[in-house]
């Protein structure tokens, strides 16, 4: 009975098996239509207008002008008397730093004010002989014997006022030298805060040497940057201050050569506004495309090298596109071409085009 039952068992497993190999086959799936030039199993993707992506982004720095800086410096060799001033205290122009003893001023104003006794001198001999040669009395030698002095005197008192020029001095301020010895008042050449002060009474100091004060003040800032490429012609430039805070620039100019040691090109700008931020403050320049320009945004990995030229796979045309790149940063880059926002290109070129020479960092 039991060898029964097994019998009947396996010529049911035997029909199942049969049945199962006579079954006619499962109709295969439908084909997805294709659509467009297949890009090597790579999504497409649209280009999109470049929106707030930036081109580039640069250090910048706030320089001061010109004249919001002054520095305190004797013109000669000078000994220090007296110092009118304290750090940190806030000077105007014109205010007196320090009080120095210059020899070689002393000289000068010496030179210059026996230079005028001469003058002085030999102008009334000169006078008295052409009374004289009137009368048949003087000779036109000794005249002109006078004249050579005369023009001798003026040759050194000019020499000695030049030397007074360089302190900024002139024939008002002889008398004083002469009998001060050559004491001068070195004044602040701008208004601001003496930030530094280096001065000790009696101390010697050479033209050469530190400044005895430094005067900073305020003005106007411009805005230096160091790119790592020169921005696109068209660009706009934004200072980004350490808070966040934007300001829009004007380009004013650029370095005609890159810097030799780190290879970055220098710009200079204009604020917008008035920047409230002390001198020195750090910050970046943000530079975005023209918006009225031809750039586009792609992925970067949409972009490849192709015989040396960087170039995309069109979707509109199944062929590598010239392209040429602007930035490229992150996940994104900025290219201009015969591209327009919408224009779909294969995502991965180098899965698109696999004998491409490889993407475009």
């Amino acid at each position: 009975m039991r060898a029964r039952s097994i019998g009947v068992v396996v010529a049911a497993l035997v029909i199942i098996i049969l049945a199962a190999c006579t079954s006619p086959e499962a109709a295969p799936e439908p084909a997805a239509a294709d659509v467009g030039p297949k890009s090597a199993e790579t999504p497409w993707v649209a280009a999109r207008a470049p929106g707030g992506l930036s081109l580039l982004e640069a250090p910048a720095e706030l320089v001061p002008p010109a004249g919001a800086k002054g520095a305190v410096v004797p013109p000669f060799s000078a000994r220090i008397t007296k110092v009118h001033v304290e750090h940190g205290e806030r000077v105007e122009e014109g205010a007196p730093i320090a009080d120095v003893v210059m020899p070689e001023l002393a000289r000068a104003a010496g030179a210059f004010a026996a230079a005028g006794t001469r003058i002085g001198a030999h102008g009334k001999r000169k006078a008295q002989l052409e009374d004289l040669r009137k009368d048949g009395l003087a000779k036109l030698a000794e005249i002109a014997e006078v004249e050579g002095t005369l023009a001798d005197a003026s040759a050194a008192q000019q020499m000695a006022l030049a030397t007074l020029k360089i302190a900024g001095l002139g024939p008002k301020d002889v008398a004083s030298l002469v009998s001060s010895g050559g004491l001068v008042t070195l004044k602040s050449p701008v208004a601001g805060v003496v930030t530094e002060l280096d001065a000790a009474l009696g101390e010697s100091r050479e033209p050469t040497g530190a400044p005895i004060a430094r005067i900073e003040g305020a003005g106007a800032a411009r805005i230096e940057a160091r790119f790592s490429q020169r921005p696109p012609p068209g660009a706009r430039f934004v200072f980004v201050a350490p808070l966040g805070q934007t300001t829009a620039l004007t380009l004013l100019s650029e370095a005609p050569s890159t810097n030799g040691r780190d290879g970055t090109v220098a710009a200079w700008f204009k604020p917008a506004e008035a920047l409230n931020l002390p001198h020195g403050t750090l910050g970046k320049v943000r530079v975005s495309p023209d918006p009225g320009g031809t750039a586009v945004a792609i992925p970067a990995a949409a972009v490849t090298l192709r015989d040396g030229v960087a170039v995309v796979l069109s979707r509109k045309t199944g062929a590598p596109l010239p392209v040429k790149v602007l930035s490229s940063s992150g996940a994104d880059a900025l290219v201009e071409g015969d591209l327009r926002p919408g224009d779909e290109v294969a995502a991965d070129a180098s899965r698109a085009l696999p004998t491409a020479g490889g993407d475009v960092d």
